[in-house]
């Protein structure tokens, strides 16, 4: 899994400085896969995983139970983790192991930890994409470089003004359609300004965000 190979050493770094981490998951099969290949590797630290197959009830359990833990904590969790439970008593550190499609659950995952009350004088956030990914390499360029270059500008977050669901579509139908032979054929055509529909997109898109 080469995404998991490239974690580890990221990991092992944010570790050595002293960083608490929280590891962020779009789906529930990734975050417990995760979990357990974790354990295996890091195990003087404690593995803890939450997904919305716990109640918020059990969620919040799991959450305290770090308090008594005698090993450095490592949490892996799904977006359920993203809105209720802050998450700065605890952890310095958020990973997107998945990237999401809406800029502003980046902003809420990052914000359960880098928010009133954390002591720590740095937090840290990494964000995992695929260089040949030509899903990856769509999001990034359509939706969150833009947003973050909105938040950089002004100062404050812009929610993005269209349907997280068409534009998702929109991109998945562009990537499809435009698939020429091979891994670097592909991502070519995505970053292809000549006028193709994800370039249209990125432009209405961008217009509208303005």
């Amino acid at each position: 899994d080469p995404k998991l190979k490239k974690l580890i050493p990221d990991l092992e770094k944010i570790l050595a400085e002293e960083f608490r981490p929280v590891i962020f998951c779009r789906y529930i099969a990734t975050a417990e896969y995760l979990g357990a290949e974790l354990s295996k590797k890091f195990q003087n630290h404690e593995v803890v995983t939450v997904t919305g197959e716990l109640t918020p009830a059990e969620r919040e359990e799991k959450i305290a139970g770090l308090k008594e833990s005698e090993c450095p904590p490592i949490l892996v969790a799904t977006d359920c983790l993203s809105e209720g439970i802050n998450l700065q008593e605890y952890f310095t550190a958020v990973i997107h192991y998945d990237l999401s499609w809406n800029p502003t659950r980046h902003e809420q995952r990052e914000g359960r930890v880098d928010r009133f009350g954390q002591k720590a004088r740095k937090v840290k956030a990494l964000m995992l994409y695929g260089e040949d990914n030509p899903i990856d390499g769509a999001v990034l360029q359509v939706i969150l470089r833009k947003a973050e270059r909105i938040r950089k500008t002004l100062g404050v977050s812009v929610p993005m003004p269209e349907d997280n669901n068409r534009i998702t579509q929109a991109i998945m139908n562009t990537v499809l359609l435009h698939k020429r032979g091979g891994t670097k054929g592909r991502q070519m055509s995505i970053f292809d300004v000549g006028g193709g529909s994800l370039d249209a997109l990125d432009k209405e898109l961008d217009a509208k965000w303005e």
